[in-house]
């Protein structure tokens, strides 16, 4: 973490720790935002669902956002590095990266009274197969009594869960 109102070179910084990195590690979280930067390989098919506004900032390789539109459908927004957008509250979103993606997202801090969502979809027709909500308050590390690797666990093994009522698909779930 670094003060506030000093310079810091995000990309020196992301160098310096390039060799030990999990999928995410927090740039900051002492103000009313959280910036952090998510690396990849990720291929979860998880979609989030936050109540405040995100921007995403593509460092470096491509990000495959999916995201369900307001009809209900799934599209994908393709981020290559150098671009951003602004991710409207309360839309499920997927972000999907391949090894040697990096990307910059900036969300504030949840309110005590806001709890983050997760939804699993059908990867054929969108249908929601399951959903859960893991935190609420502070923020990505508060998981109070739930795991989305716990979730994808119970998806993978409990086909009633994992099977679409509208299509028959079944989801394949990776973490």
């Amino acid at each position: 973490m670094f003060p506030h109102l000093s310079k810091f070179n995000l990309q020196q910084w992301i160098e310096e720790n390039r060799g030990n990195w999990g999928r995410r590690r927090t740039v900051w979280e002492d103000s009313d935002f959280i910036t952090v930067v998510h690396r990849g390989p990720n291929r979860g098919k998880q979609f989030h669902i936050n109540e405040g506004d995100e921007i995403f900032y593509q460092l470096e390789g491509e990000l495959n956002f999916h995201y369900i539109n307001s009809s209900d459908k799934r599209e994908v927004l393709v981020l290559k590095p150098g671009e951003m957008f602004l991710l409207p509250a309360n839309v499920p979103h997927s972000p999907r990266r391949e090894e040697g993606s990096w990307t910059l997202v900036v969300e504030r801090k949840r309110r005590p009274d806001e709890i983050d969502r997760w939804v699993w979809f059908c990867e054929r027709c969108d249908n929601k197969l399951y959903e859960a909500a893991p935190r609420s308050g502070e923020g990505p590390s508060d998981k109070a009594n739930f795991s989305v690797e716990d979730t994808n666990q119970r998806l993978r093994t409990d086909l009633a869960l994992s099977t679409c009522k509208r299509c028959g698909e079944t989801l394949k779930v990776e973490d």
